[in-house]
């Protein structure tokens, strides 16, 4: 009977440390970000072309941000072209960032469905978010 009070009593002990070291993983040192959103200027467009596709992301950080943060961004378009590699270092306040991509694209009697995804990375942490798709109808 002893020898099963004692286990009963070290199964819970090695839950406390593992629930204490899973809280330091997840602590913003380690990611950075708290959320990607993108978003388009159109939802949909029928018309003369070219025309143009605004992609809007939205990058929010884990506040205060870790020592020295810098992460770098770019976009990646569903026709397989990719953007430069922008590098950023937030000032310290700064919570958020907003950033943009604008697409001119489309030809008489040409049809697509257009959409973007922004990539984002800082050390080991990497993410990224697409936008909706967007069809596109020249006339």
């Amino acid at each position: 009977m002893r020898s099963h009070r004692v286990a009963a009593i070290a199964v819970p002990a090695v839950l406390l440390i593992l629930t204490v070291c899973a809280c330091g993983v997840a602590s913003g040192e380690e990611n950075p970000f708290v959320s990607l959103h993108v978003v388009t200027s159109r939802s949909r467009y029928a018309g003369p072309c070219p025309v143009g596709v605004t992609f809007t992301g939205r990058i929010t950080f884990a506040m205060p941000h870790p020592r020295g943060f810098v992460f770098n961004y770019h976009w990646e378009r569903s026709d397989g072209a990719k953007g430069p590699v922008q590098v950023v270092r937030p000032p310290a306040g700064e919570g958020a960032m907003t950033v943009k991509d604008h697409w001119e694209l489309g030809a008489r009697g040409q049809q697509y469905n257009v959409s973007e995804t922004l990539v984002v990375n800082s050390g080991n942490t990497h993410l990224s978010e697409s936008s909706p798709t967007v069809p596109i109808v020249c006339r």
